[in-house]
């Protein structure tokens, strides 16, 4: 019954009860609290902030308009309608529902309940703050009011849940929800199926009353209240708590806004944290609102909600970004390229593309190179700058043909300086043994010499004839040792000047090669070399008897053991006249059966064929009663074969006579073990000569160039380009006394790239760089480019002044492309900007230039001036229009940032202008 009439009961009365209710409790409460001075509240209530609020008839007198600015800060008008309300039923019900459940935890929501106003329960004895703060209440530590502790053992049996209404009311300003002061917390609203209005609206409400009977409708409120929770506590209250909170405000406001606010906001309020914030707020709302607040305590939301609820209060205005600012990149190596190629300085791409060789820079290349029609006239700068050139690691088809015309050119551009060489040094000023060589290994280069070189030949044999007539002569007497070394080199360098004449001319060819195998033969025979043993023989004769000693030697002849026959037949003949016949046939056999041995490979890698055929060699030429026509034979068949055998023996006593030996004797036989030994001879010359002097390593080379040619092209050719280094290197020395420093250092970087195994320049050539650095000062800036290209690509130069070549370089190319880029009237702001890359990297390379302070002074002015241009111009700039003003900021960001060595005060100088105008 009393339900029904609660149902039909008008908004207005409701609001009636609600005030004389709110009067009641408010009296209970001081009551409370003065008799409870000594108990700790366990719930704090909102009362103890009364004595800072204003009053309820101050608050009545402001108008709707202030009412609202006010709740902006804190709470929507409906809900501080609802606040009142709930005093007297659920105000401080949800804190214990806070505190004691976690949401994470629970599947079901809580809902906080509604309380008819007509069925409260008695006011349990309170209990009295003294003087700490509660939660959400800043305390003046003077007790003023009665703080209760709600009971919780009801809360604990909750099993039911309570639906929520459908939200389908008129909806409230952003603004008006969870407007709370402190920005670190999130205010929650109550679930409007829980609030109770005890206070009846004098004015009707044109919105249907949302508070439900005490008892849960099964049917929800088709009229929700202002901001349903979506996220309600998830342990819901089935009872209405029989002990609803007893403090309302003392002041309790008795005259209800007769305008509720008609838009209540639907949008949910964040999902309230299990574990409110205990610390009250140290700075309250200095004009509080005289109906406090039913809502639970706020509480900061450990995750973001999915929905979350618009900030009450707009953010302020965002300060705008600043803009920011695009600066020029440093000019690409490729363009750089283009550039030079574009002024016809195909040198300059050729060096500075020489270090990418990307697939476009070889293409580039590849064209540059083909400017160079005629390597003989380019300047030797230009030539050494190509044999310094790399070939391209990559396998596109320009790649390949970029390294087919670069091979090509380098192959002509040696071919010139060869000419050069043979010309300047060979036929004015070289000996006549090194012009006979030169003539012989660059037989192409020698057109128009011939009177030249005939003089040459002639006194080239007549100096060999004599050393060896003299070398011959004096191996035939008893010498010492040392004597005897000494007339065997002589042999050998008169054996080498035959070879010489010999490779030079054909018309003296033959003589020149007979002399020379002559003195061949007297070498071989003043070499001693280790005899093998001679075969000691366990059978003789058994008896002094002709016939038995005829079976005798008839059973060896049998047995092909003619070397035992021709010695023992020997000791019998002048008893035995008769065994001259044996003595014969056994020579014969055994001249056959050694030449055919000597064919095989066993004769140079067997030991027992090696020692047979020395003791066949010493029977058919050292016996007497070998006929002598066989022995002479057996001397020629022999002689090729010994010389390697006693090259084998002397390669690593003496490799220069060991080739020459193995030499003729592979020339003789042509067999492969014949060859195996003259390789392994020329080998080993080739790598002792490096250590040789220069004399000795030149005649070496000479010796090599003769001996490797059919055996090895490699040491051949690594033999002529040694010997030829040493020619380069005497005629860069004869060049730099003459004062023509530039040619002499051509010379001295070839000698060093056909002979990088020797030092043969390093003291002169740095003598001559070092005068080039000193006299390119006073040469204009093409010419000293040019020199210092040159000193750059030389090969084997000393590093320290390399470096400076290389840093002075940098800087005169740098200035010239400022200079260039300066003059440009397109791409001003661009340019401008390059031309600063390019001075830092100028005034970086000036350290190692070797310059005097004075002219390292003048770059620093000349980049000093470029930064002041940049900043006197943007100063102009930044009184203009927007697009100048944006020029001006990009030149002070260059300075900024670009200009390393502008110093600190002009780049923090630049850094504030641009600030100023407003960019980054």
């Amino acid at each position: 019954m009393e339900e029904q009439q609660n149902e039909k009961m008008s908004p207005k009365a409701r609001w009636i009860i609600g005030g004389i209710v709110t009067v009641c409790l408010a009296v209970l409460i001081v009551v409370a609290i003065q008799l409870n001075k000594k108990q700790e509240p366990e719930v704090a209530t909102e009362a103890t902030q009364d004595k800072k609020e204003k009053t309820a008839d101050e608050q009545i007198g402001s108008d709707l308009e202030k009412a609202l600015s006010e709740l902006k800060k804190d709470k929507s008008s409906e809900e501080k309608k609802t606040d009142s309300k709930d005093k007297t039923t659920a105000t401080k019900s949800s804190d214990p529902f806070a505190y004691l459940f976690n949401p994470s935890k629970s599947d079901d929501p809580l809902t906080f309940l509604s309380i008819d106003p007509t069925e409260l329960p008695d006011v349990p004895e309170p209990v009295v703050s003294k003087t700490e703060d509660v939660a959400g209440v800043q305390d003046d530590k003077t007790p003023n009011g009665p703080v209760v502790t709600l009971p919780t053992d009801s809360i604990k049996d909750l099993t039911s849940k309570v639906p929520l209404p459908d939200s389908d009311g008129p909806e409230l300003p952003n603004n008006a929800v969870g407007g709370g002061t402190d920005d670190n917390l999130d205010t929650i609203n109550p679930d409007p199926s829980t609030d109770v209005d005890p206070t009846p609206d004098p004015t009707p409400d044109p919105t249907p009353d949302p508070t439900p009977d005490p008892t849960p409708d099964p049917t929800p409120d088709p009229t929700p209240g202002p901001t349903p929770d979506p996220t309600p506590d998830p342990t819901p209250d089935p009872t209405p708590d029989p002990t609803p909170d007893p403090t309302p405000d003392p002041t309790p406001d008795p005259t209800p806004d007769p305008t509720p606010d008609p838009t209540p906001d639907p949008t949910p309020g964040p999902t309230p944290d299990p574990t409110p914030d205990p610390t009250p707020d140290p700075t309250p709302d200095p004009t509080p609102d005289p109906t406090p607040d039913p809502t639970p305590d706020p509480i900061p939301d450990p995750e973001p909600s999915p929905n979350p609820e618009p900030n009450p209060e707009p953010d302020p205005t965002p300060e705008p970004s600043k803009p920011e600012l695009s600066l020029a990149l440093p000019e690409e190596t490729y363009d750089r390229l283009v550039y030079y190629a574009k002024q016809n300085r195909e040198n300059d791409v050729l060096y500075y593309g020489n270090d990418t060789l990307s697939e476009e820079t070889i293409k580039l290349m590849n064209e540059m190179l083909g400017r160079y029609q005629d390597p003989k006239k380019e300047s030797i700068t230009a030539r050494q700058l190509v044999q310094a050139l790399n070939q391209s690691q990559l396998n596109t088809e320009e790649a390949k043909l970029y390294n087919a015309q670069l091979a090509k050119l380098k192959e002509e551009i040696e071919k010139v300086t060869r000419e050069e060489f043979v010309d300047v040094y060979v036929i004015k000023n070289a000996k006549s043994k090194d012009q006979l060589y030169y003539a012989g290994t660059f037989s192409d280069l020698m057109d128009g010499n011939d009177q030249q070189f005939e003089n040459a030949k002639s006194s080239v044999m007549n100096e060999a004839d004599k050393k060896a007539s003299e070398a011959a002569a004096n191996l035939g007497n008893q010498l010492t040792e040392d004597e005897r070394e000494k007339n065997k080199q002589a042999l050998i360098d008169a054996i080498n000047s035959y070879q010489l004449v010999a490779n030079y001319s054909t018309e003296d060819g033959k003589e020149a090669a007979a002399k020379r195998s002559e003195a061949l033969r007297t070498l071989s025979e003043a070499t001693q070399v280790e005899e093998e043993q001679e075969v000691e023989y366990t059978s003789k004769p058994k008896e002094d008897d002709e016939e038995k000693i005829k079976e005798f030697f008839d059973d060896l002849m049998k047995d092909k053991k003619y070397v035992q026959t021709l010695q023992q037949a020997s000791a019998y003949i002048e008893k035995y006249p008769d065994l001259q016949d044996i003595i014969n046939e056994a020579s014969e056999k055994l001249l056959d059966q050694s030449v055919e041995k000597m064919k095989s490979n066993s004769a140079y890698n067997d030991k027992y064929t090696k020692n047979h055929l020395a003791q066949s060699y010493a029977a058919l030429t050292g016996l007497s009663t070998v006929p002598s026509e066989i022995s002479k034979k057996a001397q020629d068949e022999f002689y090729g074969y010994r010389l390697v055998m006693q090259a084998e023996k002397l390669i690593d006593e003496d490799p220069t006579q060991a080739v020459i030996f193995a030499h003729e004797g592979y020339k003789r036989q042509e067999t492969e073990g014949a060859k195996g030994v003259l390789q392994k001879a020329n080998t080993a010359l080739s790598k002792k000569a490096v250590g040789m002097e220069q004399e000795q390593a030149e005649r070496a080379y000479e010796i090599l160039t003769v001996t490797a040619k059919d055996v090895n092209e490699d040491i051949a050719q690594t033999a002529v380009d040694r010997k030829t280094a040493y020619g380069y290197a005497a005629t860069g020395k004869d060049l730099h006394e003459k004062g023509n420093n530039q040619e002499a250092l051509v010379y001295f970087s070839e000698a060093n790239r056909l002979y990088p195994e020797k030092d043969l320049t390093s003291t002169i050539m740095k003598e001559t760089a070092q005068a080039l650095l000193d006299e390119v000062g006073t040469e204009d800036v093409t010419e000293q480019i040019k020199i210092y290209n040159l000193l750059v690509n030389v090969k084997g130069l000393d590093e320290s002044i390399k470096t400076q070549a290389e840093s002075r370089k940098t800087v005169i190319d740098i200035l010239d492309r400022v200079n260039t880029l300066e003059k440009q009237e397109q791409n001003v702001e661009e340019n401008t900007q390059q031309g600063l890359y390019y001075l830092n990297e100028a005034v970086g390379a000036l350290e190692n230039t070797g310059w005097s302070d004075e002219e390292k002074a003048k770059i620093q002015q000349r980049y000093d001036a470029h930064v002041n241009s940049m900043l006197e111009q943007a100063q102009t700039w930044s009184t203009g229009s927007k697009e100048e003003i944006e020029k001006a900021a990009t030149y002070y960001k260059a300075v900024a940032e670009i200009g390393k060595y502008a110093g600190e005060e002009t780049r923090a100088n630049a850094k504030t202008a641009l600030t100023e105008l407003g960019y980054e």
